[in-house]
Order: C-alpha cells, then structure tokens, then sequence
C-alpha cells in the first residue's frame, strides 16, 4: 500500500506498508519514507487507521466506510493495554474487524472483506466511581435505582405477555439505594426468568448508565460523545454500528451533529427504548411519546436477539422511534444474547453490511 501525504518538508511523503497483511502477523511494522525521514511505527497501534484516503482544504483523512461504537463490559482493553488509549482502540478495532470479517466471509463468500474497522473508544472515560460492578449490591445509589427501574419494566412485561414465575411475585416502585433485601429479591426474580447471565449484564449496563446520566457527570457525557463525533469526522463512515450502550452514545451524537450524514445507522442490542432507564433521559428528549431517528442518518436497522437482557422491551425501539425502517429479531446466542461478537457473527448483519465493504 502506498498513501502520498503531504508534510512541511516535502509535498509528496511516500508511505508503503510492509504489513499489508498485518492481520497474518507476518511483519510488526510499517515503514514510512521520504527523501529526509524514516519512520518505523508499531502495527498494533495504527493498522486501524489506515484505509481510504480524502484531500481536502483540511489535508490528508483516512476513511473508512464501516465505523463501531461499542457497548458495555469493554474496560478490559484498556486495562490489558496498560491504561494506553491507543493500544486499547486498537485491540478493540482488531476484533470487531476479525469478527466481522468471519461473518462475511462465512455468509456471504462473495463479498468484499473490509481491510479496516475502526471503532470509538470511550469505556476508560466511565470508569470514574463506576468500576466493573456486576454485583447490584455494589452499585452505587443512582445505579441501583436504574437496575430497580429496569427489573420492573422486563418483569411487568413478562408478567402480562405469558404466565410463568413473576406472575405471583411483585415489585416495588425502584427508589434511590434499594435495601439489600429488596436487591437480592429483585435478583433471584430475574435469575429464575432469564438465566445467570442476567443480573451481571444488566448491572454491568447501570452500572455505566449511572456514569453517563449522572446529573453531576455530564463532562463525562460530553467527553464521551466528543469521542465518537472525533471518529466520526475522521472516518467519515458510510454505516455507524452501534453496540448497546453505544446506541445511545450514537443517538445523542449524531443529534448533536446534524451536519454529520451516515447512509446507514446499525444498532445491536440496543436499550434505546427502555422507558426511565434510557429513553427518557435521551438528549433530545423524545416528543409526544416518540424519539426521531437523527437528522444526517438516512436509513436505520436495529437487531436485537429476543433474548437479549438489554435490548428491551422487546419490539419497542421500532414502535418509539420514527424512522427505524427495519427491525429485526433473532437468535444470536443461547446463552449470552448480548454478546457484540454474536451479533457481528449473524447472517442477518452482514447482509446489512455487505453493500457498503
């Protein structure tokens, strides 16, 4: 690959990449050349960015025509990566890219394979006060009232779709610092109706929800969607996928940004349209009972696994947003529904995908 950018000393720098095939692993480096420079840059921590290039009045972008947001439960990079913000973006991009690329390559075999999937990194930024808590009694106060108001409305929809075992159980309205009692209660209700994955993912959500919609917070939130609408500019992606909590960061962004077009808005497992928990919280707030799809974006698809402890209620975001043209549920997984890998692994999205690799 060979990429000319211009720099102070020369118009024309001559950048060939001697890691073409950076995912075999077969070379740690690119070297960038020009008449009175030589680089060597560590593949980890670029590869990517590299892809489509666009001159403008601004100089040189790279682009990239598919662009992630993540979700919940990803501190882990940025942990494993030494607290190195690069290195963790990094990490994050290579999987989604590994897992995206297997899909196509498995559904769709005639499909171009993307060189590049670079995603908005932002889970060191909720950190502060809210750690990795998956225990709803080591959530703090405003995310205990989110795991209450969160348990009422799946166990209330549960209890008027079909009879079962939160039939005869009822809950309390959530209030702020549930008593353990009440906690553990609301926990083994959710555990018998949805498996043990359940309580650990959820308070996994509130826990960072509690960061995000914290009244008291809300550099963090600016800084958060700062970080997605930096990508955005930078990318300039034709589709924006977006992952659970990562829906939300998308949403409030783009309608920040309304001069920021996207042809395709692709969100998975998506809390969009849980009622107090998100949706009423959402930045703009939703008129009249219904949220808009973002002004740049020209189509939306939401998928969500019908299993999917976040993606809830079920069948809601299509029926509370205008403008979500396809809404598709299925079956990604048995036992972790929420999991990104699955949904990137599903038929269903790549063929969302596919025209746009």
């Amino acid at each position: 690959m060979v990429l000319a950018v211009p720099t102070s000393g020369d118009k024309t720098l001559l950048a060939q990449s001697l890691a073409v095939k950076s995912r075999g692993g077969t070379h740690n480096h690119w070297s960038l050349r020009g008449r009175n420079l030589f680089l060597r840059i560590p593949v980890k921590a670029v590869f990517w960015a590299y892809g489509y290039v666009d001159r403008s009045a601004a100089g040189w972008r790279f682009m990239s025509p598919l662009l992630g947001v993540h979700g919940i439960w990803n501190l882990s990079y940025f942990e494993r990566s030494r607290k190195d913000l690069t290195q963790a973006t990094a990490a994050i991009a290579a999987d989604w890219l590994r897992w995206t690329s297997r899909s196509l390559g498995r559904h769709l075999p005639q499909a171009p394979v993307p060189d590049h999937l670079p995603v908005a990194y932002y889970a060191d930024l909720l950190d502060e006060g809210a750690g990795m808590a998956t225990d709803p009694l080591l959530l703090n106060p405003f995310a205990q009232q989110l795991f209450g108001e969160w348990a009422e409305a799946i166990l209330v929809e549960e209890a008027e779709g079909e009879s079962g075992p939160v039939g005869d159980r009822r809950l309390e309205p959530a209030a702020m610092g549930r008593s353990a009692v009440w906690l553990r209660q609301t926990s083994e209700l959710l555990t018998e109706r949805f498996g043990d994955r359940c309580v650990p993912v959820v308070a996994a959500l509130v826990s960072e929800l509690s960061v995000y919609f914290d009244p008291d917070s809300a550099p963090v939130r600016h800084a958060v969607r700062s970080r997605l609408a930096r990508a955005l500019e930078q990318y300039r992606p034709r589709v924006l996928i977006a992952h659970s909590l990562g829906s939300v960061v998308a949403y409030e962004t783009l309608h920040a940004h309304p001069d920021i077009e996207i042809e395709l808005l692709v969100t998975l497992g998506s809390p969009l349209a849980m009622r107090k928990v998100v949706y009423d919280r959402l930045e703009p707030t939703p008129q009249w009972g219904m949220g808009a799809r973002p002004p740049g974006v020209r189509d939306w698809a939401n998928v969500s696994d019908h299993g999917d402890f976040v993606a809830v209620p079920r069948g809601a975001l299509a029926m509370r947003f205008e403008g979500v043209a396809r809404d598709l549920e299925l079956s990604i997984h048995l036992v972790d529904p929420h999991r990104v890998k699955a949904y990137l692994g599903a038929s269903e999205v790549a063929e969302l995908l596919a025209p746009f690799t």
